[in-house]
């Protein structure tokens, strides 16, 4: 029930189309905005709009994946903060108020409205289905679109935060819930419109889609401790294949986030890569910080003339966007972040192979990666070696993980699981907080009559739920 009458002008499709689509509103209601840049759900009803509608969908997505990357990455240790603003400091030390205005409009806002457009855009289709004057195929192309969109924003709820709330304060909206959801709830509606949409998209002609959602599907299943499952669910993806949120370096609002934030493009850098040796973040470290360096994938030592931070922190440059390159930097505005691959699939298998209790298949999918430069990042990175002890294993898996989905938003879900199926913290422990999730944040609870604690029994740091 977020109220922020701007969001209309600052949305993905704003970004990607030139216009808003679906209504300005948020997390658990909508609030009517009287803008003429905004198409309203009746809009989209109008089967011209549903074009646009797709569309606005995919970068409503975009606008979103960005800033969760960026955030995610703060919370674990993918990331050190290199700016000056205490709220984003707050993500950095694990110590979240919910009373935090970056993480309110910077990204809880974005999620919900992906969320919701690819909701609406699912409704407003499946009404059009068996109408003879409304082009079928789009309708089809629309619906797959929407519920992939929705299940993928739904993970980085459960993924992200300790419980979420979607149409809460409005028994009439079709998501309406009275109450809270906690994670494990929230992963299997991500799950379930997931195997929707890979039906949908597979009888639209969607095979990119069909596959993105088995992959979807699948990091659904390894959060709820499914392994087997995830790994049957990919047994047919492709070792090659991945699917891209896009980006462009047309106008700014279209650049990559992480790329902006991480290489100072208009403003200093506020997003860096801890190295271990930054007193003012309690000596934080990348884990895998060393080997990355000697891989290519980290710039230690980048030219001070324009890789300086708003915090004075020394810059540590990612190289999976922007390259080293001094910015503006189109091949770094423009990079593309990975939402599913081939790559992450086979890491479900390895996982699936462990689990079983065979170590030595696990090890076979994954250094076959690893040591071969068949990854998405092209590196040749040392072979991990499971020896049956569960807490060093586990962190094997973990490296395996980000080896092909480092800087995604994807290690958060991955360390929070460990947490919770395995009691296996791989948390950067030198911060002061203990928080491994995100809290709903006060807007909600001061608007929103169905909900009104950030995190279960009030508790935030210590809730690993």
């Amino acid at each position: 029930m977020l109220i922020n009458n701007r969001l209309g002008r600052r949305r993905g499709v704003t970004r990607f189309a030139g216009i808003t689509v679906l209504a300005a509103v948020l997390s658990s209601c909508s609030l009517e905005v009287n803008d003429p840049d905004v198409v309203t759900p009746e809009d989209v009803s109008d089967p011209a709009s549903l074009p646009i509608a797709i569309t606005g969908v995919v970068g409503d997505w975009a606008f979103a994946h960005g800033p969760y990357t960026r955030y995610a990455g703060l919370l674990v240790d993918d990331f050190i903060h290199a700016g000056t603003f205490p709220t984003r400091q707050q993500v950095d030390t694990r110590l979240v108020n919910p009373d935090n205005g970056s993480l309110t409009d910077g990204l809880y806002e974005l999620i919900h409205v992906s969320r919701f457009s690819a909701d609406n855009l699912v409704e407003s289709a499946q009404s059009l289905v068996g109408d003879p004057d409304v082009d079928q195929d789009l309708v089809s192309e629309a619906i797959a679109i929407g519920q992939f969109y929705g299940g993928y924003a739904r993970i980085l709820l459960a993924e992200g935060y300790c419980q979420s709330i979607l149409g809460g304060g409005d028994p009439e909206n079709p998501n309406y819930e009275s109450a809270p959801v906690l994670p494990d709830a929230r992963m299997q509606d991500a799950l379930s419109l997931l195997q929707a949409a890979e039906a949908s998209a597979t009888a639209a002609g969607l095979s990119d889609v069909a596959t993105a959602a088995q992959i979807g599907q699948a990091r659904a299943l390894v959060f709820l401790g499914n392994y087997a499952q995830a790994a049957t669910t990919v047994a047919s993806v492709p070792a090659g294949f991945e699917y891209m949120a896009e980006f462009s370096s047309n106008v700014p609002a279209q650049y990559n986030d992480v790329y902006d934030f991480t290489y100072g493009d208009f403003n200093f850098i506020r997003w860096t890569v801890g190295d271990g040796t930054e007193a003012s973040r309690n000596f934080e470290k990348f884990a895998y910080y060393d080997e990355w360096v000697d891989a290519g994938l980290i710039e230690p030592s980048p030219d001070p003339s324009w890789a300086s931070s708003q915090g004075g922190q020394a810059v540590h440059l990612q190289l999976i966007y922007g390259g080293g390159q001094a910015p503006p930097n189109a091949n770094g505005q423009a990079a593309p972040i990975l939402v599913a691959s081939g790559y992450e699939a086979d890491m479900y298998k390895a996982e699936a192979a462990y689990r079983a209790g065979d170590l030595a298949g696990a090890e076979a999918i994954i250094n076959d990666r690893l040591t071969t430069g068949d990854n998405p990042y092209g590196v040749v990175l040392d072979a991990v070696d499971l020896t049956g002890t569960l807490s060093d294993d586990i962190a094997e898996l973990a490296r395996a993980y980000s080896a092909g989905t480092w800087l995604t938003g994807y290690r958060l879900g991955n360390l929070r699981r460990f947490v919770r199926n395995d009691s296996v913290d791989l948390y950067p422990s030198v911060q002061p907080g203990s928080d491994y999730s995100l809290p709903v944040v006060k807007q909600e609870l001061d608007n929103n009559p169905d909900i009104n604690q950030a995190c279960p029994s009030g508790s935030i740091g210590s809730w690993p739920a």
